[in-house]
């Protein structure tokens, strides 16, 4: 399997989140970190540089290709950097002094991500899980969405995913912290390109009639008129929710 967001989606949305999220649980030179369900890497490359030379990050995902590619950009930071496939449990019994995953939670099978993300954490570690605001879902997906539902009668099982969270009885222990972004795109081309092109989006319409894609890319670009600069230049606040693991670790 590819990574489920691209690379041009990593650098828009998820970099600048996944160093609030190491900044929020307090990430340290020399500690151990786990990056759980980490997809590309870009939460793995926060907590490497965090952590730095004396520390060590723990890659953890479904796919064995995936793991090899992320573990080449942590590696970059110069952290000890391990992987490990799992899917529907905890990988081993190891134990992290941090444990973070980053808009991954709807992708995770079996058990609570928060569950497992708890279990992987030491005594008086930290883990937090990030998911997008259900009471503000973020506009750059909630308008594709909206396109392909209008334009091509279809809902993304891929974006559902991507704005999957936690129930109430999931997250009872877990404390939600909000974090706020701004989503960058440089023209309806960049935003195509990261929110479709180098994401399964393309590969769950593209049996789809070949003037969709031109609809669907009008239909976005005027639901994000309102985040439009004259240059086309698109500017998208968003609200993101760090689950914030209980006491005790």
């Amino acid at each position: 399997m590819g990574p489920r967001y691209g690379r041009l989606y990593a650098s828009a949305v998820l970099r600048p989140l996944a160093e609030q999220v190491t900044d929020a649980l307090g990430v340290g030179r020399g500690q151990t970190a786990c990056d759980l369900l980490c997809d590309s890497g870009s939460m793995g490359v926060a907590l490497g540089t965090a952590v730095g030379r004396e520390g060590h990050v723990m890659l953890v995902d479904s796919d064995a290709a995936l793991l090899r590619a992320a573990a080449h950009e942590v590696s970059a930071t110069g952290c000890a950097v391990s992987t490990r496939v799992a899917h529907a449990a905890a990988p081993d019994g190891h134990r992290y002094d941090r444990v973070a995953s980053l808009c991954t939670f709807g992708f995770w099978e079996g058990a609570s991500l928060l569950d497992v993300a708890y279990g992987l954490t030491r005594p008086g570690g930290r883990a937090a899980v990030l998911t997008w605001d259900a009471a503000s879902l973020p506009a750059h997906e909630v308008a594709l969405a909206d396109a392909l539902r209008v334009v091509a009668g279809f809902q993304s099982p891929f974006v559902t995913r991507c704005l999957a969270g936690p129930d109430a009885a999931q997250a009872l222990r877990w404390e939600p912290v909000t974090l706020h972004d701004v989503v960058r795109f440089d023209g309806i081309n960049a935003y195509w390109a990261a929110m479709v092109l180098e994401r399964p989006v393309a590969r769950e319409f593209e049996h789809q009639p070949g003037d969709s894609a031109q609809a669907m890319r009008a239909a976005c670009l005027r639901s994000l008129q309102p985040w439009t600069a004259p240059d086309g230049t698109m500017r998208i606040p968003v609200r993101a929710t760090l689950w914030c693991s209980p006491p005790g670790g």
